[in-house]
C-alpha cells in the first residue's frame, strides 16, 4: 500500500480538536494503521511472544497478574514465506525491541497489538478522512478498517495512507459518517433499549428510520448518473459506478409502495443515495431527503396500522416512534432484494 516509512514526529497541533482526530499512528508490514489516543490504555515494551502466537497471529501473553489476548496484524498483512522467516527470528530470541499497544474492545477486554516501532501520536484533519473502497476491503481482506485518512508530505511525493481502527464511532460522532454501534447505548440496560437511526424522508409528511450501522457511505446523484437496468422490477432504477463497483440503486419509497420519486412533480433535482450493507448486499437506496441521525428508545415502538396506506409499507415494517417515524426492517427488504433479482 505504501513503501515511504512514516516520518515519526509528533504534529504541533495546529489544527483544532474539533476538525480533527488525535490518533496514535504504527506500521504493520508495508501498511501504515491509526488508533484513536482515547482506545489505547498503554503503550509499553513487549513481553516475549510464543511461537504459537506468530504462527497465527492470536495468542496470550501474561501481564502481572492479567492474561490477555496478543493480536499479531503481521501475519495477516505479510506474505507467508516473510512470515515462516519472521517466525524463526522471533522463536530464537525474545522481543525486547518491539512495543505493545494496549487496547480495549467494545466489549471490554484488553488486548495488545505488538509493533517494532514507537508509535506516533498525530492530528489528522476530519477532510483528510475519506472511506475505504468497498472492493479494495475484500481484495485485501480489510474488513476491520472503514475509514482511512490521505496526509500529504511534501511536495511532488504520493501522499500516505492511514487505515483508521477502532475509529467508527469517533467518526460517527464528528462527521456523521457511518459507525458501529452496539444495539445498547453506553451506560443503559436491557430495559432502556436504545438504538442509533439515520432519519430520512419517507411519503409526505413522515419519516423513514434505518439502522445507523448499516450506512456505508451517502451520495449525491443525478438521474443521468444512472446506468438503466432493464427486465427489472420498476424500483429497481438501475445502477451507478461507486467506488469501482457497480452499485444496484433501489428507489426506496417506490419499493414500500409510494410513487416512485423521480417521475415526481416535486422531486429533488439531485436525490440522495444511502449505500447501506444489508445482509452481505451492499445497496443504494435513493430518498429524497436525509435529515439527521438519532437515538431512539425502540420501547416506544407501537404496532403499525393495519388499515394505513400504502399497505405494502407494512410488509417492511418494525414498528413506529412518535413523530411518525417509521423503523424500516432490513432483513425484509434484504430478501426482497435477493427474490427480485435472482
Amino acid at each position: 500500500m505504501l513503501n515511504t516509512p512514516f516520518p515519526f514526529k509528533r504534529l504541533s497541533g495546529a489544527v483544532s480538536e474539533r476538525d480533527s482526530l488525535r490518533v496514535l499512528v504504527f506500521a504493520i508490514a508495508d501498511y501504515l494503521f491509526a488508533l484513536p489516543v482515547g482506545a489505547v490504555l498503554k503503550v509499553m515494551a513487549c513481553p516475549p511472544i510464543s511461537s504459537s502466537t506468530v504462527e497465527s497471529g492470536i495468542g496470550m501473553v501474561d501481564l502481572g497478574t492479567q492474561t490477555i489476548t496478543i493480536v499479531d496484524l503481521r501475519q495477516k498483512f505479510i506474505p507467508q514465506v516473510q512470515a515462516q522467516q519472521a517466525h524463526q527470528v522471533l522463536s530464537a530470541v525474545d522481543t525486547s525491541g518491539r512495543f505493545l499497544l494496549l487496547t480495549q474492545t467494545r466489549t471490554g477486554e484488553i488486548c495488545g497489538i505488538p509493533v517494532d516501532k514507537p508509535p506516533a501520536l498525530i492530528d489528522i484533519p476530519l477532510s483528510a478522512v475519506r472511506p475505504v473502497p468497498w472492493s479494495y476491503r475484500q481484495v485485501a481482506e480489510l474488513s476491520c478498517v472503514s475509514h482511512m485518512a490521505v496526509l500529504s508530505v511534501a511536495p511532488n511525493e504520493e501522499p500516505l495512507k492511514v487505515l483508521l481502527l477502532g475509529m467508527s464511532q469517533i467518526l460517527a460522532d464528528k462527521l456523521g459518517l457511518p459507525g458501529t454501534t452496539p444495539t445498547l447505548a453506553p451506560g443503559l440496560t436491557s430495559g432502556e433499549q436504545r438504538q442509533r437511526f439515520l432519519r430520512f424522508s419517507l411519503g409526505n409528511q413522515g419519516s423513514g428510520l434505518l439502522p445507523f450501522h448499516s450506512l456505508v457511505d451517502i451520495i449525491h446523484l443525478a438521474s443521468q448518473e444512472i446506468s438503466p437496468a432493464p427486465a427489472l422490477p420498476s424500483w429497481i432504477l438501475g445502477f451507478y459506478n461507486w467506488q469501482g463497483q457497480m452499485l444496484r440503486l433501489v428507489d426506496l419509497e417506490h419499493l414500500l409502495g409510494y410513487a416512485p420519486l423521480l417521475k415526481r412533480q416535486s422531486r429533488p433535482e439531485k436525490p440522495m443515495v444511502l449505500v447501506l450493507e444489508l445482509q452481505n448486499q451492499v445497496v443504494g437506496f435513493l430518498v429524497a431527503h436525509v435529515y439527521d441521525v438519532e437515538w431512539q428508545d425502540l420501547q416506544q415502538a407501537q404496532s403499525a396500522p393495519t388499515d394505513f396506506s400504502p399497505n405494502k409499507l407494512l410488509n417492511f415494517v418494525r414498528g413506529i416512534l412518535p413523530g411518525d417515524r417509521w423503523i424500516l426492517d432490513t432483513r425484509a427488504i434484504a430478501q426482497t432484494l435477493q427474490w427480485q433479482t435472482h
